[in-house]
């Protein structure tokens, strides 16, 4: 007989959930042009407010909500029906957004994933070629700055095409190809850090 697994309740903002509620039914004519993808921000303030900021320049994308917390990150996509997800890759720390965007994915696997790196910086680098997911999209927050390229990345993202900016992927690339194993991939960055160091 299989066991069954005690599933953990997790705590959510429910204030601000029901805000976005309200805020979605006091304005209406927002809610009429909402007829396009639904976007959640995961990130703090500052990254919320550029990343809305830079949005707001493409027709067809709609913020729903703005996680700044990791619940209200786990409640929002799916109580908003979040098509679209753009996760600060620091969220929480250096390079943490990435391994949390690994866990949130899995509980709401409809949506399509975007990772914003501020600074690539080596911890971030190594951080998506362990935890990023190949079905993912990964951009500078410099690139989404860039209407163009941005509208480029935003549209692959949403149609299963993922779009990785051309200096993640070089970097990227000096790791080697990736395993499909989380250990295995973890593995792989300790030996080459320690080869590195001897």
């Amino acid at each position: 007989m299989a066991r069954l697994r005690k599933v953990r309740k997790r705590k959510v903002n429910r204030a601000a959930l029901a805000e976005a509620r309200v805020e979605a039914v006091l304005h209406p004519r927002e809610e009429a042009e909402d007829s396009g993808v639904r976007v959640v921000l995961v990130g703090n303030q500052a990254f919320n407010l550029e990343l809305e900021k830079a949005l707001a320049d493409h027709e067809g994308f709609s913020v729903v909500a703005k996680a700044e917390t990791h619940m209200d990150a786990f409640a929002y996509p799916n109580e908003l029906n979040a098509e679209l997800v753009l996760v600060d890759a620091d969220f929480g720390g250096s390079g943490e957004g990435v391994a949390f965007a690994r866990d949130l994915n899995e509980r709401t696997p409809g949506c399509a994933f975007m990772i914003v790196c501020g600074a690539l910086t080596p911890t971030v680098t190594k951080s998506l070629w362990i935890f990023g997911a190949d079905s993912w999209s990964f951009i500078t927050l410099a690139t989404a700055q860039m209407a163009a390229h941005f509208a480029g990345a935003l549209s692959s993202a949403v149609h299963g095409m993922p779009w990785v900016d051309p200096e993640i992927s070089r970097q990227l690339r000096a790791y080697g190809p990736r395993p499909r194993s989380l250990d295995a991939r973890k593995l792989h960055i300790f030996e080459s850090e320690q080869a590195d160091s001897a």
